[in-house]
């Protein structure tokens, strides 16, 4: 967008505000954000359950809202360790308070609002797709016109009228909840068309590859605006989907953990995530575009030979990798056809001009560079295309995309490697337990996506976070284990290391004092606690505490702990404790001593 027209998230945080001002009855925008819901994003940290209630909520009289969004959203945004709560906005400014108090909480945050990349028309120049063939895709067209490739377009929908007909799968729509995918503003389908739309059949238009399929995902309403939790939810679903490539012509200027968490995931299933710069003619980062592992695109100004930096488009060498023409043509949902300089395209805000509209290019040679190399990951597609794009200027990271040279470029064969795993076989493990790759490395130079955990032979977790530790849940098993870890890099090259056993105890120590002064005994001088202390596995150490401080510590059978009761208070709490080699601890019940 540019100062003339609307622009992505400008001061917009509260993102369940913009569904809001047509509800019947409200009278005002002011009334409208006072009586709407706020929806807010909460991230939980490693290892805790996100099906679990969150005991903050119930002080607020909030227990019900956890159970907001479909279930298909509550899945995705779980692989996350994530979810959304609709909340009164009287209570929300308290509750985020609360929250970030809360030691499950890894973070929370009002849920940033997103909308469609888009600029109104302005000056009509082209009748065609000059577009095409400022990235040579009619040349890379001699190699390959495309293959069956999953794109999912995560946008405002997809209606599949004229060249999108038979093209368009079953999708899912996060803003009404249900698994009609259509579009009701119009970005998301003119963005499809650049993708997907059929050629060669006498009509219509021409789409990069146009034998790839359209995965719609519904995140933005008929405004072209949404929660950023949607469109989390809705990348996640896309990858679970198996999209090769996930298309994001959408933004907002305030970053997200849930949004970057989400990119992550599909980043480690092997999918390649595209997205538009925004139209802010600005260096300022848009996201997700601005996130690493992103396929950041920017625009050229198709109507002076493609090389030049569309005014409108953001800029930044740091974080825009690409670029693509931004003036193209587009099919709408009732499948007629516009391009800049059509009179009856006049007043349609939503097509023509955009980084919306360039990163679908992107996202179509993607899908060229993926049907000539099935085995590529989304990795190996971002660096074919950005290591044979055309230099334009200091603007954009990379340069120009060229679609030909992209099908020349090979991907990283070299397998990525460690030394070994960690813990050791033997070790005793209890709870969520960490199996670590030691000494990881990948010598091709993609680095590593992902590492995932098998045990007995099927698989059990993975982690595609560094520093990469895949979770070990022993609370499913008992006794012997065995462990093993897979490692993939970015380019999709598989290493297994070595299988080991270790050992899942969850059961406590057994432990009893033997001899020990009685409960409310008045002391004076040593005091010696004798213990006697077992477990199946191993007793590690037991431990004396006075006043909850730890004041002896013996790691050998037929325990005996003391202390000097001169050091203590006059009345002394004692407790006795004893771990196990897993871990796993015992507590007797406190005796109190008082001192002479």
């Amino acid at each position: 967008m540019n100062s003339s027209s609307r622009r992505a998230l400008a001061g917009i945080t509260t993102a369940g505000l913009l569904a809001g001002l047509g509800v019947a009855g409200i009278t005002s925008p002011a009334q409208a954000a006072a009586a709407a819901p706020v929806r807010l994003v909460v991230g939980l940290k490693a290892g805790e359950e996100v099906s679990a209630a969150l005991p903050t909520l119930s002080g607020f009289g909030l227990g019900d809202a956890e159970a907001s969004g479909s279930s298909v959203l509550r899945d995705a945004l779980a692989e996350v360790r994530a979810k959304t709560l609709d909340v009164p906005a009287a209570k929300a400014t308290a509750l985020i308070a609360a929250l970030k108090l809360d030691p499950k909480v890894s973070y929370v945050q009002v849920d940033p609002a997103v909308e469609a990349f888009a600029v109104t028309p302005n000056d009509p120049i082209y009748k065609n797709q000059k577009e095409l063939g400022q990235i040579k895709v009619p040349d890379a067209w001699a190699t390959t016109r495309g293959g069956a490739i999953k794109v999912a377009v995560v946008d405002t929908g997809v209606t599949p009228a004229g060249d999108l007909s038979g093209k368009v799968l079953r999708g899912y729509d996060f803003v009404n909840r249900d698994t009609s995918a259509t579009d009701d503003y119009g970005h998301g389908t003119t963005v499809a068309s650049l993708i997907a739309a059929k050629t060669n059949n006498g009509a219509g238009m021409a789409g990069v590859c146009a034998q790839c399929q359209i995965l719609p995902v519904k995140v933005l309403n008929w405004e072209g605006k949404g929660d950023t939790s949607d469109v989390a939810a809705g990348i996640i679903y896309a990858a679970k989907q198996n999209a090769k490539i996930i298309n994001l012509s959408l933004g907002g200027s305030e970053p997200s953990p849930v949004l970057q968490d989400a990119i992550a995931y599909a980043n480690g299933r092997g999918a390649l995530v595209v997205a538009s710069a925004g139209n802010e003619n600005s260096s300022r980062k848009n996201y997700p575009a601005a996130y690493a592992d992103v396929l950041s695109v920017g625009a050229t100004d198709t109507r002076t030979g493609g090389t030049a930096r569309a005014k409108f488009s953001s800029y930044g060498a740091s974080w825009v990798d690409v670029a693509a023409p931004g003036y193209t043509a587009g099919m709408l949902t009732d499948g007629s056809y516009c391009w800049v300089g059509l009179s009856d395209c006049t007043g349609k805000d939503y097509i023509i001009r955009g980084t919306s509209f360039s990163a679908p290019l992107v996202s179509g040679v993607a899908a060229l560079v993926a049907s000539k190399n099935p085995r590529y990951s989304g990795w190996g597609l971002s660096n074919a295309i950005t290591s044979s794009t055309r230099k334009i200027g200091g603007w954009v990271k990379y340069g120009l995309v060229d679609a030909k040279a992209a099908l020349t470029r090979g991907t990283d064969t070299a397998k990525p490697s460690a030394t070994t795993t960690s813990p050791g076989g033997g070790a005793k493990l209890r709870g969520s337990a960490a199996i670590t790759p030691v000494g990881l490395k990948d010598t091709g130079g993609s680095g590593i996506r992902n590492v995932d955990l098998y045990v007995n032979g099927k698989w059990h977790s993975w982690d595609y976070v560094a520093p990469f530790a895949p979770k070990l849940n022993t609370k499913k098993y008992n006794g012997a284990v065995k462990v093993q870890l897979r490692l993939t890099d970015k380019a999709g090259n598989i290493t297994w290391l070595g299988a080991r056993t270790v050992v899942a105890d969850n059961t406590p120590p057994k432990v009893s004092i033997t001899k020990a002064p009685k409960n409310k005994a008045r002391v004076k001088g040593t005091v010696t606690v004798s213990v006697k202390a077992n477990d199946k596995y191993g007793v590690s150490k037991v431990q004396l505490l006075v006043n909850g401080k730890v004041v002896a510590t013996d790691a050998k059978a037929g325990y005996k702990l003391s202390f000097k009761v001169a050091k203590q208070k006059r009345t002394m709490k004692v407790v006795v404790r004893a771990y196990d080699k897993a871990g796993n601890v015992t507590k007797l019940a406190t005796r109190t001593y008082y001192r002479r």
